[in-house]
């Protein structure tokens, strides 16, 4: 792969830590990135979604008073030159990165030569070469990785699958429960978008296309993912093929509310989930006509005169999220549960196939692995797969410290699963529970913890705290039809975050709001499936709060007898726009981790004026030591409330019970 003159010079001369200038103009560092570079190239993907500033486009190609970049190598390895960083510095000149730092890693090739194959030709035209590739790796997979044959095919079959045969056959067919004695179907699962454009004809299941379905049709008369599914999946030595648009009713909510809980086995049980992850919808090739210098890895040899020469691999550290960050597939919701449930994935990126399993993620361009250092996603697969066949009974199996440790990781993600997937976009509201509810069912099953509607019962008085965008611009909303009850993340579009306190932050958290009921209705009975009604009946301090947005996020608080306005102590977040500004105000816990200060969490609640002491939730409040006039936490006994506090009854050691929709 090739690199520009200014990339040449920074392997020859003297090898020192210093900061070098790299290129001095806008316009070439773009026009390297034009003809290929394969360093200017990352570079100026890595900044070009970033506006320019307000200058005429001549203007860039004159020099700027300092470099548009700049570049270190120092040494990351404990053995010198191993490992090298290659670190450059994009000056926000011209760009406006906010001098972002981009970071590149030089592995010695007798390290790091496992990692690619010299011997494979690639097409720009074909993907034949790819598809055999990726036969190796499900081969090597199957053959000699312990962990994936000891979590592979767990003997589940779909109720429903595309009989798909051999790659001679022009037909496939739909299968209803295709198990064959005494042994397990191997097939794969498709993650596909559903895109904006019409499905042909075939390419969705209902009660008029079911006669056809059955008796088999032309793979040329489906969309063109279903045909690049099928392909890959024959190619990969498979004879069935499960495709929810093909495998569900999509004229029978009956059908979808007993097949969707189910999605859990059928990802899991699979022996491979094929990721159209390049494909906006189904009428879009997942192997277009592509740039083979995207493919090949970049060799350089050093000539400095200051030290002993190697070959090295040279490739970006951010080289595997910058390739899916903006890729359609990973900007759905459900594709969040479909790719950490499954065994094996390959991802169909347009550019090149990528795979995963637990024992390899790898790529065409480093088929035995890719390096160290390059950051990838889904990282929280091992951990849930470790737990599919565990229970709570092995966590009680645990010491006492041990299992605390098991318990604050899965909170951590938790979390971390909670806001990746409330950022992706559901085609259906209602399916917000739903599409998640495989791996709830996962860690409900080794937490034994109660699940309400997206939180947890143990954990539920700081779950509570859970809140929106912070992003300046982004917002969140509270849509029709129902899909939960407004205390949970789940009933508002926008991306999420929830609290976790883990096992030693904990004693510092006090209480100050107590759960009396949680109830959770939903359409099946099962807890993890879509929710169709809920209430909170809690009890705890209450008072009356009006706020007043006085300019762009600088809320004004009327709470006490008095208008306060402290930015500083108070942070307010509202869900979305409440019907009135007249709030009650109610405190779910304290933090005392820094005593003799303190910091107190609460919930910011509308009255739904259909029945007294009945809310929703409007948003949360934090406030610190000294906000709202409160140097010391008093409990809300001697504030003064307005007329309209409203409460179901009151508590006999004080405070007030109310009930939260």
């Amino acid at each position: 792969m090739m690199l520009c003159t200014a990339c040449c010079q920074i392997f020859v001369g003297s090898l020192d830590q210093r900061t070098h200038t790299h290129h001095l103009h806008v316009h070439d560092l773009e026009q390297a990135a034009i003809h290929k570079c394969h360093i200017c190239r990352v570079l100026w993907n890595a900044v070009s979604d970033h506006p320019r500033q307000s200058k005429q486009p001549k203007e860039y190609e004159k020099p700027f008073p300092n470099p548009v970049s700049r570049y270190y190598i120092r040494c990351k390895s404990a053995a010198r030159k191993s490992i090298l960083e290659l670190g450059f510095t994009v000056n926000k000149n011209g760009i406006d990165t906010w001098g972002r730092s981009i970071t590149f890693c030089l592995q010695n090739m007798n390290v790091a030569g496992s990692h690619i194959d010299n011997n494979v030709t690639y097409s720009p035209n074909t993907w034949a070469p790819s598809m055999s590739g990726a036969l190796k790796w499900l081969s090597r997979c199957q053959a000699t990785h312990t962990r994936c044959r000891s979590s592979s095919v767990s003997g589940y079959t779909p109720t429903r699958l595309l009989q798909i045969g051999q790659p001679s056959f022009e037909k496939i067919r739909l299968s209803l429960c295709p198990q064959r004695e005494g042994t397990a179907v191997q097939y794969a699962t498709l993650s596909h978008c559903w895109g904006t454009s019409k499905p042909s004809n075939y390419s969705t299941l209902n009660s008029i296309s079911l006669k056809n379905l059955h008796e088999g049709v032309l793979i040329s008369e489906l969309d063109q993912v279903f045909q690049d599914a099928v392909f890959t999946a024959r190619s990969l030595g498979l004879g069935f093929l499960w495709i929810d648009s093909l495998c569900i009713f999509q004229d029978s909510k009956a059908d979808w509310q007993r097949e969707a809980p189910l999605m859990t086995h059928v990802y899991s049980g699979a022996v491979i989930n094929i990721a159209a992850t390049i494909a906006a919808g189904c009428d879009v090739s997942c192997f277009p006509e592509r740039d083979l210098s995207l493919i090949q890895p970049c060799i350089i040899k050093s000539a400095w005169d200051d030290c002993e020469n190697h070959q090295y691999i040279l490739y970006h550290n951010d080289f595997r999220d910058a390739t899916f960050k903006d890729l359609p597939l990973m900007k759905r919701a459900w594709v969040v549960q479909e790719l950490l449930l499954a065994p094996r994935i390959l991802h169909l990126t347009g550019s090149q196939l990528f795979w995963e399993c637990y024992e390899l993620n790898a790529c065409e361009t480093y088929p035995g692995g890719l390096p160290p250092n390059i950051h990838e996603q889904w990282l929280t697969r091992d951990i849930l797969w470790n737990l599919r066949f565990s229970s709570k009974s092995d966590l009680e199996l645990m010491g006492r410290n041990t299992a605390n440790e098991e318990i604050d990781t899965m909170r951590k993600l938790w979390k971390t699963i909670v806001e990746i997937y409330t950022t992706a976009r559901l085609t259906y509201g209602t399916d917000k529970l739903i599409a998640l509810s495989g791996i709830s069912k996962i860690i409900g099953r080794y937490l034994g913890d109660e699940y309400c509607a997206g939180l947890w019962r143990t954990s539920l008085v700081t779950d509570l705290f859970w809140f929106g965008p912070s992003v300046r611009g982004e917002k969140c909303s509270r849509p029709n039809p129902y899909r939960a009850p407004s205390w949970s993340w789940a009933s508002v579009d926008g991306r999420s975050s929830v609290p976790i306190f883990v096992n030693g932050q904990l004693e510092d958290i006090q209480a100050l709001t107590n759960i009396i009921t949680c109830e959770v209705q939903t359409a099946t009975g099962d807890p993890f499936g879509i929710v169709t009604g809920g209430f909170l009946r809690v009890s705890g301090p209450l008072a009356t709060i009006q706020l007043e947005l006085k300019h762009d996020d600088e809320w004004h608080v009327f709470f006490d007898g008095a208008w306060w306005n402290d930015k500083v102590r108070l942070y307010i977040r509202l869900d979305c726009t409440p019907s009135t500004y007249h709030l009650h105000c109610l405190p779910l816990f304290l933090d005392n981790h820094q005593l003799p200060t303190w910091n107190m969490s609460c919930l910011l609640l509308e009255p739904t004026r259909k029945a007294r002491g009945q809310f929703k939730r409007a948003g949360i409040l934090h406030a610190f030591s000294g906000a709202m006039g409160m140097q010391v936490w008093t409990n809300f006994e001697d504030t003064k409330n307005e007329n309209w506090l409203e409460y179901e009854s009151r508590c006999d050691g004080g405070g007030y019970v109310i009930t939260i929709l």
